[in-house]
């Protein structure tokens, strides 16, 4: 049986997420200043192209995974038999993303004046094959990440500052999170297998097709999710210079600064904790959504907020006056942890629960083919700014056709009076006091 660990889950993932933001906090004013503008632009860039890789990797089995092992925990045979089949589809996919990969860089010409710190974040995918959030999310188990992040962070800030001494050394920095990446990983993952007495076992590869073709729509979803950030950058590389770039990816990446530590904690927590009371009935499942959803609200709201009226002094201190146009751009996206979280609210935590993965899809599949048209125009047009601004039309739009056809399914997600601040501590209070899940 489950204790509930959501709280604390949120807690030890929040820690984590600042650990691995504090860092580079204390870093990127001496970083900023040595290689520049241009020296983000071609980091950054590389970053957004290897990120595709990364979700390719991935897939979706941070949220099927999770999903399926959550549901079914107490059997022994099952979690094995899904644990090994993440695993063995991640080999699969990372040896095709090989493949991609070198095809890229011979007809890739964007690529060729950075190729080298394009095939060290390469080279980091391995980790993202042994990647282990499911294991310990579906066990709802997430304190060994702060204290892991904690140390790497540490370490990873005194060698930037031990080599990064020039502008031409930039690549020392995504040398350091790939050595990082695979080492920690590749550690969780085995400590995962012995502390859960989990087994791989050997699976043939029309079963792993199998499963990778069965996770498609949540895979692609998650893919032309990304578009919402990734793309805009490399869209724009095509338009703007990359010291424009440098100054578009330093407000997305202070965004995503403000996202990791405090959405991504959240999300990922309530993510198996909703999962498994839809396991009991819809009615369980409904109720707590309804209880969540004013929570979370309010709660990126008010970060959202925070973010538009501090963005001026975050950016200048941070990265100094050679960065002042990043402000506005910021300032344009700021309530995107907002309209971030609606869409995850709506998408991930209530679309998933319910089994709309083909709607949930399809929503996604619309949305960022409009936006991706509409990003050509507005980048060619406006630049970053037009970037921006399509980031926030991405989400406003998907959250209208989340509640349109959840309507039409007769779901409803809002109980008004949950809105209530007494009635928010309320439910704070048993969330926190309950003492088992199932």
């Amino acid at each position: 049986m489950f204790k509930n660990k959501v709280f604390e889950n949120i807690f030890s993932l929040g820690v984590s997420q600042i650990a691995n933001m504090a860092f580079p906090f204390i870093t990127m004013p001496y970083v900023s200043r040595i290689i520049g503008p241009e020296g983000y632009g071609i980091l950054n860039y590389s970053t957004a192209f290897i990120g595709y890789f990364v979700l390719f990797i991935l897939y979706s089995f941070d949220l099927s995974g999770t999903k399926a092992i959550s549901r079914n925990i107490k059997d022994k045979e099952f979690v094995n038999m899904a644990f090994s089949e993440v695993i063995y589809s991640r080999c699969i996919l990372y040896l095709i993303s090989s493949i991609l990969f070198m095809l890229s860089l011979f007809f890739g010409k964007a690529l060729h004046k950075d190729y080298v710190v394009s095939i060290i974040l390469f080279v980091g995918l391995i980790s993202s094959v042994f990647s282990p959030q499911f294991i310990y999310q579906s066990f709802q188990d997430l304190k060994i990440f702060s204290k892991i992040n904690l140390i790497r962070g540490f370490i990873n800030m005194i060698l930037i500052f031990l080599f990064v001494k020039t502008k031409h050394d930039y690549f020392y920095i995504p040398l350091f999170t790939t050595v990082f990446n695979i080492f920690i990983n590749i550690g969780l993952f085995g400590y995962a297998k012995r502390k859960y007495s989990l087994k791989l076992i050997k699976q043939p590869l029309n079963n792993v097709f199998g499963v990778i073709f069965n996770d498609r729509f949540i895979f692609i979803s998650n893919v032309i999710g990304a578009f919402r950030t990734t793309t805009n950058t490399i869209i724009l590389g095509f338009f703007i210079t990359t010291k424009e770039i440098g100054y578009f990816t330093t407000s997305i990446n202070f965004l995503f600064v403000v996202v990791n530590v405090f959405f991504i904690p959240i999300s990922t927590a309530i993510y198996p904790f909703i999962s498994n009371s839809f396991s009991k009935s819809v009615e369980v499942g409904n109720d707590v959504v309804k209880k969540i959803v004013p929570i979370t609200i309010y709660f990126y709201f008010f970060t959202s907020l925070c973010l538009l009226i501090f963005s001026p002094l975050l950016i200048t201190f941070i990265f100094g006056n050679k960065f002042d146009e990043s402000i506005k751009i910021l300032q344009t996206i700021a309530f995107v942890p907002l309209t971030m979280g609606l869409c995850n609210l709506l998408g991930v935590q209530v679309l998933l629960n319910y089994n709309f993965d083909k709607l949930y899809f399809r929503i996604n599949l619309f949305c960022n083919i409009v936006g991706l048209i509409l990003n050509f125009f507005l980048s060619k047009k406006f630049g970053y700014y037009g970037a921006a601004w399509n980031l926030i039309f991405i989400d406003v739009l998907t959250i209208v056709l989340c509640f349109y056809f959840l309507k039409i399914l007769k779901i409803n997600i809002i109980k008004w009076k949950y809105f209530s601040p007494i009635v928010i501590k309320s439910n704070l209070i048993s969330i926190i006091k309950a003492k088992k899940l199932n």
